[in-house]
């Protein structure tokens, strides 16, 4: 059946299966046709935001360490906690296939302690313990869980086992975090059900959206009635893979984007793999005024960026754990963050003041990196908070907002922060209502919110 595809504010998630682990393949690609629409939130982003996480019931009862990692001059680790992920999933992972919950429970429960925003990991310690024959603990695990304003999904192995054991029904939060939640309105609806619609920018002087499409390597100009025309498409002598990341720099003419070989682009071929730039165009004039290139052998997908007031670019490879800097007068990309510290990077958020970056990394959490000296420490709660799954995120004065499609369910939701370093608490804005679809990024426009919706990620399979 046919749906909207829809720009507006939203969320999304993860799946109810599996404990390890990137974006799933449903969060990729596949299934039936769509079409993409853009909304806006009808309360202000700089609004008074309302925060959960109180130690009550669905808020657990625990207070998570403020300490965070902090990271060599540099962007080098010390711990290289990309590895330490990937240690750690494994050994869950591993033990989780053998039939013996028991033995299993530690490698779950160092995967917790090492990532304790991490939602699914708390989620699949509670699954193992029931399994283990320990309902109370399991218990204590998924009111944890559901503090995090997160859910379960109906009818799956999870839910079931959870519900037979007698433990679902004490633990109401869980239904409750299912229910549906929206603030928005819609702008516009876009007709192209190929798109797979990726990012968004925001021309202040036209006022008008541009849009990244993954699958058909193109970028849309799009007006406030939702007429859109092609702007930016492959040329024999500008060739171009699936169209990522966007931002609009008025202040210099500057339309930024990035390229990377998805097999979710239309007429893939293999060998397109693991190419990634960083594109800078004539905001006018739709010129390519430079392409930026990694400059090694590795394979990258540089998927999500933000600007500097002054003109740098900051970017994210997802592919290779890279965060990147295009400096305003540069030519090159150079390192920020190399490879090691972040699993899969994705977009990055500058303070008000521009001193600090915040960069979301899709199992890890939310990183902090401080621009003045290189070090860098992880996001922490004052409660049980899932800093995982988020794809786009943006600063405010009230907090961070993100597109979280990697946790259950999919949502826009608002963090507030206590500190630079400290989340507070959480709003969702929007989740689990039909058409929400796999949001995916957004752009903060004055007081408004505005994001994709319905994008066309879930309708991508793992073969494009």
């Amino acid at each position: 059946m046919m749906r909207d595809l829809e720009i507006q504010i939203g969320n999304s998630g993860w799946n109810d299966q599996g404990c390890a682990g990137g974006k799933s393949a449903a969060e990729q690609f596949g299934g039936s046709r769509a079409y993409c629409e853009l909304r806006r939130a009808t309360r202000s982003a700089e609004c008074a935001a309302t925060t959960r996480g109180e130690p009550v019931n669905r808020f657990g009862l625990i207070v998570l360490s403020m300490a965070g990692l902090v990271v060599a001059s540099g962007g080098d680790s010390d711990i290289k906690r990309a590895d330490l992920w990937k240690k750690d999933a494994q050994a869950a992972v591993q033990a989780g296939q053998k039939d013996d919950p028991s033995a299993a429970l530690p490698a779950f429960l160092q995967l917790t302690t090492d990532f304790p925003e991490n939602s699914r990991a708390l989620r699949n310690l509670a699954w193992t313990e029931q399994k283990a024959g320990n309902p109370d603990q399991a218990e204590k695990y998924l009111r944890m869980y559901a503090a995090m304003g997160t859910t379960l999904q109906q009818g799956g192995p999870i839910y079931k086992s959870m519900a037979d054991a007698g433990i679902l029904e004490k633990v109401l939060e869980i239904k409750r975090n299912g229910e549906a939640v929206t603030t928005g309105s819609l702008v516009f609806t876009l007709g192209d059900a190929n798109l797979v619609a990726e990012d968004i920018g925001y021309d202040p002087a036209t006022r008008h959206i541009f849009l990244s499409s993954v699958h058909e390597k193109k970028i849309l100009e799009c007006d406030s009635s939702g007429k859109c025309e092609d702007v930016i498409h492959a040329l024999p002598e500008m060739p171009l893979n699936a169209i990522l990341a966007l931002h609009v720099d008025a202040t210099r003419g500057v339309l930024w984007a990035t390229t990377a070989g998805l097999n979710a682009e239309a007429d893939f071929r293999p060998e397109y793999k693991g190419r990634s730039a960083v594109l800078k165009f004539d905001l006018r004039s739709h010129r390519l005024i430079h392409r930026f290139e990694p400059g090694d052998s590795r394979e990258h997908a540089m998927g999500d960026m933000t600007v500097a007031s002054n003109g740098d670019a900051y970017i994210s490879d997802g592919e290779s754990g890279d965060v990147y800097v295009v400096r305003h007068d540069g030519t090159k990309l150079e390192s920020l963050v190399s490879a090691g510290v972040f699993v899969s990077p994705q977009t990055p958020a500058l303070n008000g003041d521009e001193s600090l970056l915040y960069v979301p990394d899709y199992v890890e959490g939310i990183a902090l990196i401080h621009l003045k000296n290189g070090t860098i420490e992880w996001m922490k709660g004052t409660s049980p908070m899932a800093l995982e799954g988020i794809d786009g995120l943006y600063w405010t004065k009230t907090g961070l907002i993100a597109t979280q499609n990697g946790t259950l369910p999919e949502r826009i939701v608002r963090f507030p922060l206590s500190a630079d370093n400290r989340v507070s608490g959480f709003e969702a804005l929007e989740a689990n209502w039909p058409g929400l679809g796999d949001p995916t990024h957004g752009v903060v426009v004055g007081n408004d919110f505005y994001y994709i919706v319905n994008s066309g990620w879930d309708r991508v399979g793992d073969d494009g």
